[in-house]
């Protein structure tokens, strides 16, 4: 039964690797209750079964880390800009993600990762993306890149929508090394449907997504001050 279980958190997948995935959720998540006093919220709306998107707001290289200490139960695969892999800090933070890499530069690189993730999807996987496109440099949530929504009409994912806050703070853009202190959390709001998002049109599919993790990022702020 509990082999069972875990295997559901990334169907098909190799029990070791999944097992590597726990391990390395309780060492950060000791890291981060210590040092980052991290608190998660709406766990419960992410589904135990089923192609699951979350989607994030990009605040710092610390994000795929801390959207996995409150969703463990469904373990994901993180799309990464490909030239992530050149900082070796960076790599030893995603390994265990098994991230899939994506190449901004180049439209075929890109639409090779696009498929990859669609596969991922289609086979009953978590896939977390951050559709800004990158770290934001102020803190806020900007607008989502379009290619979220090629996502949601091929492999027809819940899509959850996930916000962070305090990341920025710990780890801004710019900076070398994390902060050793500091306070972050993540909220995982409902899941959407993703008949209802294509129903709306991408535009304003993607204002919605973008507007629902804004005001969850707003919510989640003022938790984290109490």
């Amino acid at each position: 039964m509990l082999l069972t279980r875990l295997r559901a958190r990334q169907p098909g997948t190799p029990i070791h690797r999944i097992l590597w995935w726990q391990g390395y959720h309780f060492i950060t998540f000791v890291w981060f209750v210590a040092c980052y006093r991290f608190r998660a919220y709406g766990v419960r709306n992410i589904p135990d079964t089923g192609p699951v998107l979350l989607l994030a707001n990009h605040q710092s290289y610390l994000d795929p880390i801390v959207v996995g200490l409150g969703g463990s139960k469904r373990q994901f695969r993180p799309l990464a800009r490909k030239t992530l892999w050149d900082s070796a800090l960076y790599r030893a933070l995603v390994i265990p993600f098994d991230a899939i890499p994506v190449d901004q530069d180049s439209g075929a690189g890109d639409l090779k990762a696009m498929k990859a993730c669609i596969e991922k999807l289609k086979q009953g996987h978590a896939v977390l993306v951050f559709p800004e496109g990158g770290r934001t440099e102020d803190g806020h949530v900007h607008d989502f890149q379009p290619g979220v929504m090629l996502l949601i009409k091929r492999a027809k994912p819940k899509v959850v929508p996930v916000a962070l806050e305090g990341s920025f703070d710990a780890w801004p853009k710019g900076r070398k090394l994390p902060k050793l202190t500091g306070t972050i959390g993540c909220v995982y709001g409902d899941p959407v449907d993703p008949d209802e998002l294509l129903a709306m049109g991408n535009d304003a599919a993607l204002t919605h997504l973008r507007d629902t993790v804004a005001s969850l990022r707003e919510q989640l702020a003022v938790k984290l001050r109490r």
